[in-house]
């Protein structure tokens, strides 16, 4: 087994098995599934670490302190509190991700996806028992598997880099609780692999089948992480699609394409269930949305304020001179039209989103912007370095 490819299966095993125990959870399966599950979770975080320590070793060690530092901090903040482990904790005691069913607590989003918080609860289950501090060290062990298959496509000083920017973008949302670090990872890496499988010029992983099964994981995990998930995934799809059809290539991957797009069907299911049963209720898309649009859609300044909150924070501007900066080093014009549209499509559900918000605009600003640019942040900077892999001046 080649190190690339050590990398590349454990990253799948990883996001299988998490994928699984949610599917445990649905199906009403036993608690000895369930806690086996979690168990071949862990041994395959062992196999990591112990096929050849000094392999990627700077990943292993970040890691360990990333793990040391969730058990050592508490939950506090209002999302990982009272959404996020509400919701595992509801999962864990009932032993189901449909627990929700009676919309007990509508304050907490039941109708959220729940793939993190059902992770949780299996942790939990493992353990025996629950408290305010362990569970959310699963939200830390969801980031491995894209941690890890990164480094099939970064090595050496490459890949510090690239943990420095996890640290420096993401931050404590490695271990605090939060879903939107997850999502900014998740999405930078469904964008990546989007691009090697269908926009790349190379075959080298478009004519593996172990990549299309790594993405179909990774995109359902996008998904099931967190509501803009949906909107990332769906913004990937459409931006691949426009670019193929400009390029005459569509009918060429019309196959793939296809098979990857059922990524799409356990979030449809999910809130299908919610709908017919009256779960939640969803504070931006809901029958309101044209009166709390219209009289902000055409003042200046609400979008000079969207923009401001939006793309005057410092890790934002810092994520886009390097990306700039990349790019005038060595231009890559496949690259940058790709994450181009990705970037302005993403930006304008931004602020569609924010416009319509039914409370008060500067306060949903101060509260949701800094956290929800972080996966526009981490993507400049990710692709900003990918485009210098191969700059042999540099590396």
């Amino acid at each position: 087994m080649t190190n690339n490819n050590l990398h590349e299966k454990i990253s799948l095993v990883l996001s299988f098995l998490i994928l699984n125990n949610y599917l445990f959870l649905a199906l009403n399966f036993s608690q000895i599934i369930i806690k086996l599950n979690f168990l071949i979770f862990l041994f395959s975080i062992l196999v990591f670490y112990s096929k050849n320590f000094l392999l990627n070793p700077f990943l292993k060690i970040f890691f360990l302190l990333i793990i040391f530092i969730s058990l050592g901090t508490p939950t506090y903040e209002w999302d990982p509190r009272s959404i996020w482990l509400f919701h595992a904790k509801r999962i864990f005691l009932d032993n189901s991700i449909f627990s929700i069913v009676d919309n007990y607590a509508e304050f907490s989003h039941n109708d959220y996806p729940n793939l993190v918080p059902a992770f949780s609860a299996s942790l939990a289950t493992l353990v025996g028992h629950w408290n305010e501090v362990f569970p959310k060290l699963s939200f830390s062990f969801m980031f491995l598997p894209p941690l890890i298959l990164t480094f099939s496509f970064l090595r050496n000083t490459q890949y510090i880099i690239f943990l420095f920017l996890i640290f420096f973008v993401i931050g404590k949302y490695l271990f605090n609780g939060w879903a939107d670090g997850l999502v900014a990872v998740y999405f930078c890496l469904n964008a990546l692999l989007m691009y090697v499988l269908f926009i790349e010029g190379t075959n080298h992983y478009k004519n593996r089948l172990l990549y299309y099964l790594i993405t179909i994981c990774f995109f359902i995990s996008l998904t099931l992480i967190k509501n803009e998930g949906i909107a990332l995934l769906f913004i990937l799809f459409v931006t691949t699609f426009l670019i193929k059809l400009y390029k005459r290539e569509l009918s060429k991957d019309f196959t793939r394409f296809i098979f990857l797009s059922f990524s799409f069907l356990p979030i449809i299911f999910w809130k299908y269930f919610c709908y017919t049963n009256g779960v939640g209720y969803n504070d931006y898309i809901n029958s309101d949305i044209l009166m709390n649009l219209l009289p902000r859609i055409g003042d200046l300044k609400n979008y000079q304020l969207i923009s401001y909150f939006l793309f005057l924070n410092e890790k934002f501007l810092i994520c886009l001179i390097l990306f700039l900066l990349s790019f005038w080093i060595k231009w890559n014009k496949e690259i940058f039209l790709f994450i181009s549209v990705i970037f302005i499509g993403y930006a304008f559900v931004l602020f569609f989103i924010f416009l319509s918000t039914p409370y008060d605009l500067y306060w949903q600003l101060n509260s949701t912007a800094a956290r929800v640019v972080k996966s526009l942040s981490f993507l400049l900077a990710f692709f900003g370095l990918y485009n210098l892999r191969n700059w042999k001046v540099l590396f």
